[in-house]
């Protein structure tokens, strides 16, 4: 009696069973898949970090804001003289230098607007700040500074009470404001 054997496999002769690797085709839609993943985070990447930048100007901001607010404190006499009511975005020329001799009032008002609008500048992008009484001692203090991200847009209103410490909005300008009473 002759023994039948059956052969199971593919028309080229091998067993599934010892077939082993991947064809190129799932090799390509793998890395498709994998690449679009990673392009994924990378973008999230970027655009967590423009957020930070944006985040870490307007600490500054504040910071820049809460400085003028000290120095108007450490002022009182220029405060009663209204050395602080109107200080604009420009650096005014120091006339005596109130770190290393004594100032009156009124030039150590013109010494703190020097310092902290120099400190704008240098800190901010386009940097520059404002402060302007609003009622007796007390006073909006403004710092603004250039927000590419805003695309031509402004991040305040005219009108508003941004407009007051910030002045005039201006496209793709930040304004921090703060109100601080004496």
């Amino acid at each position: 009696m002759k023994h039948l054997t059956t052969h199971r496999g593919t028309r080229f002769g091998s067993s599934p069973a010892t077939q082993a690797g991947f064809s190129m085709l799932e090799v390509m839609v793998t890395l498709v898949v994998l690449s679009t993943g990673l392009l994924g985070v990378a973008n999230l990447q970027v655009e967590a970090l423009r957020g930070n930048q944006g985040a870490y100007l307007a600490t500054l901001a504040a910071q820049q804001a809460l400085d003028m607010a000290e120095r108007i404190k450490a002022n009182p006499q220029g405060v009663s003289a209204n050395q602080y009511d109107a200080i604009n975005t420009g650096i005014p020329t120091l006339q005596v230098d109130c770190q290393s001799v004594s100032c009156t009032p009124t030039q150590l008002a013109v010494f703190d607007h020097n310092r902290w609008n120099t400190a704008n500048q240098a800190l901010l992008p386009s940097g520059s700040g404002q402060v302007s009484a609003i009622a007796t001692r007390t006073f909006l203090i403004g710092v603004r500074w250039n927000d590419k991200k805003l695309a031509g847009a402004t991040g305040w209103q005219a009108g508003s009470i941004a407009a007051t410490a910030c002045g005039a909005p201006q496209a793709n300008t930040r304004c921090f404001f703060l109100r601080e009473q004496t």
